[in-house]
């Protein structure tokens, strides 16, 4: 509750005495006219006029005292209430621009105006020689949310979650990433053209030293990151400086790319190869296309991909229509070994 200022308090307290006082008139007037008699009574009347009258003196004294004393308390009020009420207004106006972001949908990029567009080609890979059992990955990608921790989990399968990065959309992703025994982090990287860009997302020439720092940053978020797959990217992993200088980084950090080939004009290959590193690729999109139908269909193929070349990499989201084809699929699934990208 508000607390009056003081100098309220003084002029309320003007006002009762004022009608106080005469209230004690006019009583002592009534009372003294009856047992004294009239003459008496205007005596009094004088003399309780005379009191009065000193004592508003004394009311008013007090109370222009305390008004001017209060003049810099209410300023200071007044001051701070418009600072108050500044600080909602800016602190509102945050929270409706947060709002009108809607919760982050997992998506593709790669055509973000052609939904129906077929997904870039994998990379081309020799047939598998050996008769060992087909290895399968499949990475769930743009995990955020405990909701989405826990739609992959309910399938009972040993999916790898490639979480995001936090931030104000969804904050607590490296908590959840930290309760997971592997993970993956999905690194965003600049697109060609995508209208929902991540903080922090990594551009076409960013130096070495603004990369570096990014990933230092990751690692201190996600202390157990090994592997890191891009989220969007399709101008930068089209870039081969900008590539070079990321794989540099990550080489110097322990960490491997998994290029998930969203431009098939991907700069991923050639770079890996020139720097050292092996270079690990994504083969089936599980749900480029909506429908439990569409992506029980990729489900296959991916499986088909992994008897041929011994391995093979699928990704998915965490979307209902996913999740289901996958616990439809466990049957079908049971044809490959499912596995963490460190067994391929």
């Amino acid at each position: 509750m508000k607390k009056q200022p003081l100098y309220q308090k003084y002029l309320s307290l003007k006002y009762i005495g004022w009608g106080l006082f005469g209230l004690v008139i006019f009583l002592s007037a009534l009372l003294i006219g009856y047992f004294i008699g009239f003459n008496q009574v205007e005596d009094e009347l004088v003399r309780e006029r005379v009191q009065t009258q000193h004592l508003v003196k004394q009311i008013e004294q007090i109370a222009a005292i305390d008004e001017y004393s209060a003049i810099p308390s209410k300023t200071k009020e007044a001051a701070y209430d418009s600072e108050i009420k500044r600080l909602q207004k800016e602190l509102q106006a945050l929270l409706e621009q947060e709002h009108r972001r809607e919760p982050l949908k997992p998506q593709h990029e790669y055509a973000p105006k052609e939904p129906k567009a077929s997904p870039p080609p994998a990379a081309v890979r020799p047939k598998r020689l050996d008769g060992t059992q087909p290895k399968l990955v499949i990475i769930i990608d743009d995990v955020s949310y405990s909701r989405d921790v826990r739609a992959i989990q309910s399938t009972g399968l040993p999916l790898v979650m490639s979480f995001l990065p936090p931030s104000p959309r969804h904050s607590e992703s490296a908590q959840l990433a930290q309760r997971q025994n592997r993970y993956m982090v999905h690194l965003p990287l600049e697109a060609i053209d995508f209208n929902d860009e991540e903080p922090f997302t990594l551009h076409v020439g960013d130096s070495e030293e603004t990369i570096g720092k990014r990933i230092i940053a990751l690692k201190q978020l996600f202390p157990n990151v090994r592997y890191v797959n891009n989220h969007t990217g399709s101008k930068f992993t089209g870039d081969s400086d900008s590539m070079e200088k990321l794989i540099r980084v990550l080489k110097k950090e322990g960490i491997q790319f998994v290029d998930s080939r969203t431009i098939g004009k991907t700069k991923v290959p050639e770079v890996s190869t020139s720097l050292g590193m092996r270079y690990i690729g994504r083969d089936v999109f599980l749900d480029h296309q909506d429908g439990v139908r569409n992506v029980k269909r990729q489900i296959k193929e991916a499986i088909e991909k992994a008897k041929h070349h011994g391995t093979a990499i699928a990704i998915g989201h965490p979307r209902p229509d996913t999740i289901q084809a996958l616990i439809e699929s466990k049957e079908l699934l049971s044809e490959v070994q499912l596995v963490g990208i460190e067994q391929i």
